[in-house]
């Protein structure tokens, strides 16, 4: 099967180390990943939780499809199909040493999401809109998915889970039932990348 041309992993990995190597895990992490594709790693500093360890937010485009990057970086999904958090318990090692923990996850699609966190859609007529009272109501994007049931990349169509305006529960629709304002936003706080490594054209 054809490589899908929209394919992201990204993860969330926790660090125990002094944030003086914060600099220095940031680029160590990169390197061990850029093998596996083109890949950012965005250090966010000492995890509020859990003040001892650093955390990273790592974005991969692999150069393989998703599900093999994440087997070949040693992971193994649930009966589910969902890849489970990974938590240095048992001796193990995942991609460096001072890892105590890591969240990830994917996208594969022919597209990427046509809508971006944070941005602010108008809600257009259909039959879900009707039901809820939300023709032309303007709401906010808040994360996009494609069903579990669509297991050919090619063929997955995005949805968005989407919070309109002055209600407090996110609402699910489709791309082609939302339509753009050119507006945005702040849904999170995301800082800029601090390193970049190329493992060459993907």
């Amino acid at each position: 099967m054809a490589l899908a041309p929209h394919r992201l992993v990204w993860m969330s990995l926790w660090l125990e180390a002094p944030v003086e190597q914060d600099a220095a895990l940031t680029r160590e992490v990169a390197v061990a990943l850029a093998p596996f594709g083109r890949v950012t790693v965005t250090s966010r500093g000492p995890y509020r939780r859990t003040p001892e360890l650093l955390s990273f937010d790592v974005e991969l485009v692999p150069s393989s499809s998703t599900t093999d990057c994440l087997l070949a970086l040693g992971l193994s999904p649930d009966e589910d199909g969902d890849w489970p958090v990974w938590e240095r318990t048992g001796g193990g090692v995942f991609l460096h040493p001072a890892v105590r923990g890591a969240q990830v996850g994917e996208e594969e699609a022919a597209t990427p999401p046509p809508f971006e966190n944070g941005d602010v859609v108008t809600v257009l007529d259909s039959p879900t809109a009707r039901e809820e009272g939300l023709v032309g109501v303007e709401a906010v994007v808040h994360s996009s998915f494609y069903l579990p049931d669509e297991p050919d990349p090619l063929l997955r169509r995005w949805r968005h889970q989407v919070m309109p305006e002055g209600r407090e529960m996110l609402e699910p629709f489709e791309s082609a039932e939302l339509r753009p304002t050119g507006r945005r936003e702040v849904v999170a706080d995301v800082p800029d990348p601090v390193y970049i490594a190329h493992a060459g054209p993907v």
